[in-house]
């Protein structure tokens, strides 16, 4: 997932799974109705870059209680759901992204897009 395609790609998953409706890219960014507050946002707002900010990452990890582990040999970064609904560890390879902290969002999009998408 080392180019923007992919991350847009994944953040727009993600939105959809969350309840975002009419999504599009503009400028590299997603705008798009909020599953919620839609009026509050005049129907469309910046969709949060779960991908590049830990700002918006930070959210997911807290509100579905995500944990990240790093492999002994240090070759991934798994996030891991450990709840009383699901339990499941989510690898990403650590060669594949530019930084261990782009490694550790894409691990955090990618659990939370299994947990919701099972829902």
């Amino acid at each position: 997932m080392k180019n923007h395609e992919n991350k847009i790609a994944a953040n727009k998953r993600l939105a959809e799974l969350l309840g975002w409706t009419n999504i599009a890219e503009v400028g590299g960014a997603l705008v798009g109705t909020p599953p919620a507050g839609a009026a509050e946002s005049r129907g469309q707002a910046l969709v949060p870059d779960w991908m590049s900010d830990w700002a918006a990452a930070g959210l997911l990890v807290v509100e579905h209680r995500v944990d990240l582990e790093w492999s002994h040999d240090g070759q991934d970064v798994v996030a891991i759901i450990n709840r009383s609904d699901m339990y499941g560890k989510f690898p990403v390879l650590l060669g594949d992204f530019s930084t261990p902290d782009e490694a550790a969002r894409a691990a955090v999009v990618r659990a939370v897009t299994e947990l919701v998408g099972c829902s």
